[in-house]
């Protein structure tokens, strides 16, 4: 089982001012972690501090098996950890199996075409998120929640041992999040760690294992969401809203419910 440790990390887009800083976590076994808070408070830039984007500086410890990401060169990174930004970009021209099958870059040569295992892996990627009928659709042709689908699907065939995740619930309806946030919980059940940013806290209690509360890029809470939220207070000061906790089950499901509502 992988782990993943951060300590006292602080990630930004300058020096004398990061926008997220001092997160402590560690992640031991598979797991789905939801990285939680208001807009504006550092959940995106937390995940492109882990895998040291262009323009990020960082400071504090982040671990993989206690290896240090950022001394992992590109490749062994991308062999390691996948990561699906909240708008990524749209190939032109390319259907959305070819899409998918950009997934397997890390696990071949360079100038090597898709082999018969690569094809598999993506149809089977496709599959899991419920979107093989698009195989041979070409990515100008599609919505733009069928797109999230298609990108899920080739940060799935990266089969890394870490994927990170920002709000890969946009763009979908209900129903194919709920699928989404299921599938997520089976992928960590196989030893994956996997983070995501969402505001969809709803979910929370049900989808994952742990949950990160940030606020004006502090971590104010990690653990469990039975302790996470076992407050309304804490949410509602967070939100500067009314929030209602519920207690939906005993093995601690959870619901949130904004507005203050019942």
């Amino acid at each position: 089982m992988p782990e993943l440790n951060l300590k006292n990390f602080s990630a930004g887009y300058c020096r004398d001012s990061m926008a997220v800083s001092n997160v402590s976590m560690k992640i031991t076994d598979g797991s789905v972690t939801a990285v939680i808070g208001p807009n504006g408070s550092g959940k995106s830039t937390l995940l492109k501090g882990l895998l040291s984007f262009p323009g990020i500086y960082t400071t504090g410890q982040v671990s993989l098996d206690k290896l240090d990401i950022h001394l992992m060169n590109r490749s062994e990174r991308a062999g390691r950890i996948a990561y699906l930004p909240q708008s990524p970009p749209i190939p032109a021209g390319l259907t959305a199996i070819e899409t998918v099958l950009l997934g397997r870059f890390p696990h071949r040569s360079s100038w090597s075409r898709d082999s018969s295992d690569d094809i598999k892996i993506a149809r089977d990627a496709l599959d899991m998120v419920g979107a093989l009928h698009l195989a041979n659709k070409f990515t100008d042709e599609i919505s733009g929640g069928e797109s999230r689908l298609v990108n899920l699907a080739s940060v799935l065939s990266q089969q890394t041992e870490v994927i990170l995740l920002d709000e890969p619930g946009s763009s979908l309806d209900y129903g194919h999040a709920a699928q989404l946030w299921k599938l997520l919980s089976d992928l960590a059940a196989k030893g994956i760690i996997i983070i995501a940013t969402t505001h969809r806290i709803e979910m929370s209690g049900n989808a994952f294992d742990k949950v990160l509360l940030l606020s004006n890029g502090k971590s104010l809470a990690f653990g469990n969401p039975v302790d996470v939220f076992r407050s309304d207070d804490l949410l509602s000061r967070v939100y500067n809203t009314p929030m209602t906790v519920k207690q939906t089950s005993p093995d601690g499901s959870w619901i949130v419910f904004p507005g203050g509502s019942k």
